[in-house]
């Protein structure tokens, strides 16, 4: 392995992954990837056993990197999505044939992705791998950036003109090179399940308010769904630790009979809930993607959709630059990327606090909110095109260009 390349990616999991696999035609370009945990590791975060619900948008970022026939086989389509607040009447209701789409989004396991992409990257022979290994420095020069990293082997020192920092949230890549964050703990819980239900799903979505935060029901394959239940913090470690009995039976009061009755559940996950935002996307030849830029509640379910817009932009940017780490480069992926994420970040940001409480008074607001966006068919469409990802500029993946 030599020690100086083009790009060094801190983090091999679904971002950092992602991002080789749009650079895997592009042998000119010598990548290193510096991941901690071993590959096939089962402690690796991003291919457990969760859900990713993919956007329209995000597919044809798929189609664009040669992936997406390998993973259609194992995925399932979203045909509709049914938003509703519980205790209150109305609903909103987004379907795939209005927008003219063959889905407005898909879902897909975590572990599945994480397979797919591993079999397309891991043997590419201009990406070296430094797995398991973590950043322990970090020094910026003028024409290049260069870390310490510690290995089984001992410490190595790389280098490259561009650092990319896909360590997630409690990125240590981000904190070396000084970029400071914004945070905002919702104080909630995501507990994640797998349920099977007495009826079909037919592709439909279902996302569903309560005073604790929103409750959503995903389809997937064998006819499952996959549930995202956000609670309050202090009811996390009770509903952790009922008996799947009990667990079904409280899911099922809180969501409803829209799914059917709940009849099995599988293996439960919970992880804390906050707002984390990057205060600046790069720092002298660093750039910060997915978790480790933003973090958001996945009442959207957009962040990896986010992330791989991030992927995107910064891969046709890699591609058309000798020097992909120049600061005039750098700062015009900053002032791309800036407008999609705030964009999202307000949406979510926004559901969450509108709809994560019982004041009665916002709650008719809510309800009328809801019948409204359910009768105005432009309103919808917005709606429907930016969960899609199909809102506002567009890179060259994202149009199903090559790079």
């Amino acid at each position: 392995m030599s020690n100086q390349y083009d790009i060094i990616i801190i983090g091999g999991g679904m971002v950092g992954a992602s991002l080789v696999a749009a650079l895997k035609y592009h042998s000119d370009k010598k990548i290193a990837v510096v991941e901690a945990f071993p590959f096939d590791s089962s402690s690796q975060p991003s291919f457990d056993d969760r859900s990713i619900a993919l956007s329209y948008g995000s597919r044809r970022i798929w189609e664009s990197m040669g992936l997406w026939e390998k993973l259609e086989p194992e995925i399932e389509a979203i045909k509709s999505i049914h938003v509703s607040d519980r205790g209150h009447l109305g609903a909103t209701r987004i379907n795939h044939t209005e927008e003219k789409v063959e889905a407005l989004g898909y879902v897909v396991e975590n572990r599945v992705m994480g397979r797919i992409l591993m079999n397309e990257v891991q043997s590419l022979d201009h990406v070296d791998w430094y797995c398991p290994a973590t950043i322990e420095s970090l020094e910026q020069l003028p024409d290049q950036v260069s870390i310490k990293i510690k290995t089984e082997k001992g410490e190595q020192d790389l280098q490259a003109k561009l650092l990319v920092a896909a360590d997630g949230v409690t990125s240590s890549t981000r904190q070396l090179a000084g970029l400071n964050t914004l945070r905002e703990d919702y104080k909630q819980s995501a507990i994640i399940a797998n349920v099977q239900t007495d009826q079909k799903h037919q592709g439909i979505a279902y996302e569903r308010f309560t005073d604790s935060g929103p409750v959503a029901f995903l389809p997937m394959t064998e006819n499952r769904y996959s549930v995202v239940w956000t609670c309050k913090e202090q009811e996390t470690s009770r509903i952790m630790q009922l008996t799947d009995e009990e667990f079904i039976n409280e899911l099922q009061q809180t969501f409803g009979f829209r799914a059917g009755l709940i009849e099995k559940t599988g293996e439960r996950f919970s992880y804390p809930l906050a707002y984390t935002e990057v205060e600046q996307l790069t720092k002298g030849r660093v750039v910060v993607i997915g978790n480790a830029a933003h973090a958001l509640h996945p009442v959207s379910g957009q962040g990896y959709n986010l992330a791989l817009r991030d992927v995107a932009e910064l891969a046709e940017m890699i591609v058309e630059n000798e020097d992909p780490g120049h600061a005039l480069l750098l700062s015009e992926y900053h002032t791309k990327r800036l407008k999609d994420m705030h964009r999202v970040y307000r949406i979510t940001d926004s559901m969450v606090k509108i709809f994560s409480n019982n004041f009665s008074p916002l709650g008719h607001l809510r309800a009328s909110g809801l019948i409204a966006v359910n009768l105005i068919s432009p309103v919808r469409s917005l709606m429907a095109r930016q969960s899609m990802g199909l809102l506002g500029y567009m890179n060259k993946l994202q149009r199903r260009l090559p790079l």
